[in-house]
């Protein structure tokens, strides 16, 4: 397959994946922040949420100061916001139509209608029914994916496209779970800002109803870590994104012994046992905040590496939110 073929593939995964996530953070945040957050505390979420994705500065000099509702629309509409919610679909559409003989007609099809659907959404659209319209997002992303799935070989583009979905799952979830609530093993939620932060960390990752199973409904956050973490069945786990990714690593090099390919392989097999084999003790007394920020390197290494054994190009920025050039 052509580097370029295959780069288009691995953003595809990457940028609907990264949609997806923005989509169910912000109406999780959205929704139980008006209802029972202080003002103080729905800007210091937001502005966590603004740090943690680099988007803090380009908000600031766009909005001033950080209200929910300008937040809002800069992660949903902005057209300034490479990361806002029109401009990643529009870039997973730029990237599909690249490689539209590589795909199945009904993928590019549905990707071309949700990029419609997004194209002319304004403010006045937002704020008139703001769940539907990140719920159609959301929805419309899990659809996609079954879409290519059901539609497509499962050959090598494919293999790229659940690759990049991987790495950018693993990350998001990472810094999902890298806030003050979830740092000391032995403190309870005592404030309802508390309680909200562990019930918008579980319903961000698709993980209340999952986490309930396994633990019933009461919110502890060292189980919540755990689970988000080192869970091994749980697709948004952590251990679960990394174990995937090390498996289609070794599936995409093949023979091949290019010394950027050990090295991805090397990586790729690395993080997934220290997931594998961790533990919360380790995590704490290396301290979750610490520990999570080892993790986002590496993911941020591997997917360096990845550009450079499989694209052939220098490889990205350190921070996993850059842009591809694969457009």
């Amino acid at each position: 397959m052509l580097s370029r073929t295959a780069e288009s593939f691995f953003w595809i995964g990457r940028y609907v994946e990264r949609a997806e996530y923005i989509a169910r953070f912000v109406n999780v945040h959205y929704h139980l922040l008006t209802e029972i957050a202080t003002r103080e505390d729905q800007a210091n979420i937001w502005t966590r949420y603004l740090e943690d994705t680099g988007e803090l500065e380009a908000y600031q000099a766009i909005y001033g100061e950080v209200l929910t509702r300008p937040v809002m629309e800069f992660v949903t509409l902005c057209r300034d916001n490479p990361n806002s919610l029109t401009n990643l679909i529009a870039c997973a559409r730029n990237n599909a139509r690249g490689i539209q003989d590589q795909l199945s007609s009904e993928v590019w099809h549905f990707m071309n209608d949700f990029y419609l659907s997004l194209k002319g959404k304004t403010e006045l659209d937002l704020w008139s029914d703001t769940h539907d319209l990140l719920r159609h997002v959301r929805n419309t992303c899990y659809t996609l994916d079954g879409v290519m799935g059901g539609t497509m070989v499962h050959d090598e583009g494919w293999n790229f496209y659940r690759l990049g979905k991987n790495i950018e799952r693993g990350g998001r979830t990472a810094r999902l779970i890298d806030i003050p609530v979830l740092s000391d093993p032995t403190t309870e939620p005592r404030r309802i800002s508390e309680y909200h932060q562990c019930l918008a960390a579980l319903k961000s990752a698709s993980a209340f109803e999952a986490y309930r199973k396994f633990y019933s409904a009461q919110l502890v956050p060292k189980r919540i870590v755990q689970f988000l973490l080192f869970h091994n069945k749980f697709p948004r786990s952590v251990r679960f994104t990394t174990t995937q990714t090390s498996k289609l690593v070794e599936r995409l090099a093949g023979n091949s012994r290019r010394a950027e390919t050990r090295q991805v392989i090397r990586l790729s097999g690395a993080l997934a046992a220290d997931l594998e084999f961790g533990s919360l003790e380790e995590v704490y007394s290396t301290g979750l905040s610490a520990f999570l920020a080892q993790v986002l390197e590496q993911l941020d290494q591997l997917s360096n590496l990845v550009a450079q054994a499989f694209f052939r190009t220098s490889g990205y920025s350190t921070s996993s939110q850059s842009q591809s050039q694969a457009v």
